[in-house]
């Protein structure tokens, strides 16, 4: 009977789950906090795997000790990494008017992060062996080995204290939830150091990342349920959002309204399941062509919203035309009545005017219906 090693056991189970969760939270990979989500899953399972290659190296250092060099060598750069991402993930669900009382604790994060970075890869290109080396295939743990273990728990344990400081910045109602994050990735990363035999601390951040999904990025109350963009609740907050913002910077903003127009044609021809599918290819457009930085919404029905500090008139005008265009493409390819095009109406926010939310979003709405009239005559 063959006897399969506990670390293969662990660190197939650990990767599965994280597999799983990359698949199940897709519908919110389009916005900024599932692609933070995301960031963390995807980071842990390349350590994941970093670390199993390591221990496959280890195990035959004769032929594969390269192996062991290349997957230490990543784990030891990635694991600050690893924790910077859930700092960002955190911080997400903040209020973002008081993040700057919290920009020294994330920039702390960030130095940690980039100065890991330099030592580590100075060890190992100079063969220094500061945090770990081999000698005779055998792995040794380096002589500043046990500080910087120590320092990665201490940031663990800040980003605990960050987000039990910052508790009352958040905007979600699961303000305790947040917590299991920073919770087991420290008892993971204290069982990985003092008990050598048992690789947790990945575990630990996968466990998190599960209670999470569950209470977070699976029930995200302002996300389209359809297209994984945000619904009109989330578009009312990123908008109320962006217009404190814009008076405290004096920046502007834009903001574009678009309905596509003759979707009843695509109902009324293929049925619902065709336009869900108009729906989901139009968000789909939206989030290509505005990129990340940009707040993208299904407004209601077949309308939907673009917020974003883009403030050239021409630029948007160029965004809509290729908008337009592509999805005249779809529609000549998926066979959709002619007319089936976008009717599409933008403003800049002036954040001298003091205008408010109800008052812009009105005025954009209207700028859209006009068009829209035009295009029906």
């Amino acid at each position: 009977m063959i006897e399969v090693p506990g670390w293969v056991i662990l660190n197939f189970f650990t990767s599965f789950l994280l597999i799983l969760l990359l698949i199940f939270q897709n519908k919110t990979s389009r916005l900024q906090k599932g692609r933070k989500y995301s960031a963390i899953l995807i980071c842990t399972l390349v350590l994941l795997f970093s670390e199993s290659i390591g221990r496959i190296g280890e195990n035959n250092p004769d032929s594969l000790l390269i192996l062991a060099r290349i997957g230490y060598f990543i784990i030891f750069i990635l694991d600050p990494v690893d924790i910077l991402f859930a700092v960002n993930y955190v911080d997400c669900w903040m209020d973002k008017e008081s993040s700057n009382a919290r920009t020294s604790f994330r920039t702390a994060f960030q130095a940690f992060s980039i100065i890991n970075v330099v030592l580590v890869t100075m060890s190992s290109v100079l063969q220094l062996g500061w945090f770990f080396y081999f000698e005779d295939g055998l792995y040794y743990r380096g002589q500043f080995f046990m500080i910087r273990a120590v320092l990665v728990m201490v940031f663990i344990i800040l980003l605990l204290v960050y987000t039990v400081v910052f508790r009352n910045d958040f905007m979600s109602e699961y303000k305790n939830m947040i917590l299991f994050l920073p919770i087991f990735a420290l008892i993971g990363a204290l069982c990985q150091v003092f008990l050598a035999s048992i690789d947790s601390t990945y575990a630990g951040i996968s466990l998190g990342c599960l209670i999470l999904f569950f209470f977070f990025q699976s029930n995200d109350v302002n996300v389209d349920y359809l297209t994984g963009v945000l619904n009109r609740r989330g578009l009312d907050i990123k908008m109320e959002e962006k217009i404190k913002t814009s008076q405290q910077s004096k920046k502007n903003f834009a903001a574009i309204m678009m309905d596509i127009d003759n979707f009843k044609t695509i109902n009324d021809t293929y049925g619902h399941d065709e336009g869900d599918k108009a729906i989901k290819i139009t968000a789909d457009i939206l989030s290509d062509l505005f990129g990340r930085e940009a707040s993208i919404g299904r407004f209601g029905g077949d309308e939907f919203c673009v917020i974003t500090d883009n403030v050239s008139a021409i630029e948007l005008d160029e965004l809509i035309l290729q908008t337009r265009e592509k999805l005249a493409n779809v529609r000549d390819k998926r066979k959709w009545h002619p007319d089936v095009d976008l009717s599409c109406g933008y403003a800049i926010y002036n954040y001298s005017t003091n205008m408010s939310r109800e008052e812009f979003a009105d005025n954009i709405d209207n700028l859209m219906y006009t068009q829209k009239q035009l295009h029906h005559n």
